[in-house]
């Protein structure tokens, strides 16, 4: 399943930390993009999105999951 959370970054150094945490997941998250700009953040993977979430708040940012998750992959 493919995820789309917003978190509040506002730099390169809070991309990196979203990296890192989401990176101790191990093998079952695919990092698709981490976006300042927009501060959207894609994965795939086989973790609940409450999993991936509780993960990215662990950076100490503000994290909400947008209303668009779920896209089915094909």
């Amino acid at each position: 399943q493919t995820h789309v959370f917003e978190m509040a970054m506002t730099c390169g150094a809070c991309a990196n930390a979203a990296r890192r945490v989401l990176e101790k997941l191990g093998d079952g998250i695919t990092i698709d993009s981490i976006d300042v700009p927009t501060k959207r953040i894609v994965v795939t993977t086989d973790k609940s999105m409450e999993e991936v979430k509780t993960q990215l708040e662990k950076t100490g940012k503000t994290v909400s999951e947008e209303r668009i998750t779920h896209i089915e992959s094909h």
